[in-house]
């Protein structure tokens, strides 16, 4: 029979994943992110950025070094994962309310907006570490002894 210490252990074992492929994934999306968004802080974008305001980019900078450092930190401990993934569905959905606003306020063309892509896919990706898998482990019912 087991305690509830195990029983407690056994549900956080459900929920940990360490894919190396996984985390080499989250990684290299973080890391483009990351390279993209490290320009933008500062008003200029290795790709595009010649129709976007710089108010945009500098705001999309904060939140792409936010979302880029996050899923690094995830690709290297997956643990964080579960309580990473609050934060990353605030960031984006605070990056798709601005790009709306941006979009419809002339600041942005919306070619430059699917770049935004890469915050979803670092959202799933630590999404996928989050996911539980193997069936819910089984608390012991009835009157226990305590010792």
């Amino acid at each position: 029979m087991t305690n509830d210490s195990e029983f407690v252990l056994a549900e956080i074992n459900r929920f940990r994943r360490t894919s190396w492929l996984g985390r080499t994934v989250l990684a290299g999306i973080s890391a483009v992110q990351l390279f993209l968004a490290v320009p933008w802080l500062f008003g200029s974008s290795p790709l595009f950025g010649a129709e976007t305001a710089d108010l945009h980019l500098t705001r999309d900078g904060a939140l792409g070094i936010s979302l880029a450092l996050i899923g690094l930190a995830v690709a290297w401990r997956t643990r964080l994962a579960f309580f990473a993934l609050p934060l990353v569905f605030l960031l984006m959905v605070v990056q798709t309310a601005f790009a709306f606003f941006d979009y419809f306020a002339e600041h942005v063309t919306s070619g430059f907006e699917w770049v935004h892509l890469l915050g979803a896919a670092i959202g799933v990706g630590i999404a996928m570490f989050v996911r539980p898998r193997g069936p819910r482990s089984q608390r012991p019912r009835g009157m226990r002894v305590v010792k």
